[in-house]
C-alpha cells in the first residue's frame, strides 16, 4: 500500500472513535500512515482551545507518537508559493495552513486523506482520498 497524509480531520474522528475512520487505519500499516507539522500544530491547538486543555494535550501528544511527521521545507514552500499565486490570480483562496498540508503532501508525492475534498479539490497536482 502507498503512504498517506492524514489531514486533521480524519485524525480527529480517529481520536472520537469513528466507525468509518477506525477501520480504515486498521486497514493500513501505521508506517503508511502519516502527517504533517502542520496538522500537529491544529491539533495542538484544539488542546489549547479546549476546556480540558491537559488532558486533550496529553492524549493528542501520546497519539501522534505514532506517526512520521512530515516537515513544510523548501520543495513545500516552492510549492505553496506557486499554487497560493495561482490560486489567487483565479480568486480561489484556500487557507494558508490548509495549502501547506497540501504542499507537503505534493512534495512528498503522497496523497491527502481528508473529508474536506472540497475545499482541497481546487490545488494542483494534489491527490486527494476519501474515508467517509
Amino acid at each position: 500500500m502507498a503512504k498517506l497524509l492524514l489531514d486533521s480531520d480524519i485524525l480527529i474522528y480517529f481520536l472520537k472513535g469513528k466507525q468509518e475512520i477506525v477501520e480504515q487505519f486498521v486497514k493500513h500499516p501505521p508506517d503508511d500512515l502519516l502527517t504533517s507539522r502542520i496538522n500537529y500544530t491544529e491539533l495542538l491547538y484544539g488542546a489549547y482551545n479546549s476546556t480540558r486543555i491537559e488532558r486533550n494535550l496529553q492524549t493528542i501528544l501520546e497519539f501522534l507518537e505514532n506517526f512520521e511527521i512530515l516537515e513544510f521545507d523548501k520543495r513545500g514552500a516552492e510549492i505553496f508559493a506557486v499554487e497560493k499565486a495561482r490560486l489567487k490570480k483565479r480568486g480561489t483562496i484556500v487557507a494558508d495552513m490548509d495549502l501547506m498540508i497540501a504542499s507537503i503532501a505534493i512534495a512528498n508525492d503522497i496523497a491527502l486523506v481528508t473529508n474536506n475534498i472540497k475545499h482541497f479539490e481546487r490545488i494542483k497536482d494534489l491527490r486527494l482520498v476519501q474515508w467517509i
